[in-house]
């Protein structure tokens, strides 16, 4: 009798373990996918720090532009990125080249804080960083930031914000600008529309300067790793 007590103890025991066992998994599996929800975000969402490689084409009034991106992921959170960028000008057969690097912070899950460092041609640098606070709605997710930039060719300060309207696996991105103390244009508003499902991103965009004295079209092609 004493004997079957034990081995009834025992069996309680390990019933009782892997009860527990198989709860942790269940809640550490719900975490999982919890925390993978959340850190799953919109490739136009300015959260988003998902690996990607970038091209796009350029059309301004007097000049074209051809640039390729490439962005790294790191841990859900952050980003780093490097771009080069060439300008043709139709006034002549000069070139213009510009490399960027490019970083990104995810301080949560509303709250980014970024910045560029660019070269221009070899001679000259200028920088921006800033931040951006990102609320999510019913329509997508909005965005308002501010930001500082400076360097050789200029400095000051910049306001923007944007929304994204995603509608099946369309979407419409809008971005506006204002540049709080600028000497030439003073904003810019930039309409793109594009197609995702998750690793291939294709759009094409209207900008304009000044609310439509200038605009320049462009056309962009990604694929998120």
């Amino acid at each position: 009798m004493k004997t079957q007590l034990v081995t009834l103890s025992s069996l309680f025991f390990i019933s009782l373990s892997g009860s527990v066992l198989a709860s942790d998994a269940i809640v550490n599996e719900s975490l999982e996918q919890k925390n993978q929800v959340k850190k799953s975000y919109h490739s136009q969402d300015i959260r988003n720090v998902q690996s990607s490689i970038t091209g796009e084409y350029e059309s301004y009034e007097d000049a074209d532009a051809i640039s390729l991106d490439g962005t790294y992921g790191i841990n859900d959170k952050a980003s780093v990125g490097i771009t080069y960028k060439n300008y043709s000008f139709d006034y002549d057969d000069e070139a213009s080249d510009v490399m960027s690097l490019t970083g990104q912070y995810n301080i949560s899950s509303n709250v980014v804080i970024d910045g560029v460092w660019n070269n221009i041609d070899g001679e000259y640098n200028n920088y921006r960083f800033g931040g951006n606070y990102v609320g999510d709605a019913r329509f997508g997710a909005w965005n308002v930031g501010a930001n500082y930039y400076g360097g050789d060719l200029a400095d000051g300060f910049d306001v923007e914000a944007g929304v994204l309207v995603p509608f099946g696996n369309m979407y419409y991105r809008g971005d506006f600008t204002y540049f709080v103390d600028a000497e030439g244009y003073d904003n810019i508003f930039e309409n793109k529309l594009g197609w995702t499902n998750g690793k291939i991103d294709v759009n094409a965009s209207v900008s304009t300067y000044e609310l439509g004295e200038d605009t320049f079209f462009g056309v962009e092609l990604g694929y998120i790793f």
